[in-house]
């Protein structure tokens, strides 16, 4: 199993967490540490198995996977793509491999 380690505030450290792939986020940026346009985040897995983005903040946070944006609906957000997928994973749960034009 592939770890990586991720800074968790309430622990004041990072702590590892297994590494599932990374995608890459295309849709309207939000938020100062939420998701940039056209930048690729870690995907990871908490310990309760909880599928979740390593997003700008530097820490991991349950994102919906097929439309992520907001919760408070301030942004229509985006999409992932694939870039990496090493257990195939995240096709699984439906995200598309990332096609350049």
């Amino acid at each position: 199993m592939q770890t990586i380690n991720v800074f968790q505030c309430e622990l004041n450290k990072a702590i590892p967490l297994e590494y599932i792939g990374s995608v890459k986020y295309v849709g309207e940026s939000f938020g100062v540490d939420s998701l940039t346009n056209d930048r690729e985040y870690n995907i990871v897995k908490d310990k309760n198995g909880d599928l979740k983005v390593v997003d700008d903040s530097g820490e991991d946070y349950l994102y919906d996977l097929m439309n992520p944006k907001p919760t408070d609906n301030s942004s229509v957000g985006g999409k992932f793509y694939l870039i990496d997928d090493p257990k195939n994973i995240l096709q699984k749960v439906g995200i598309k491999k990332y096609i350049l034009n």
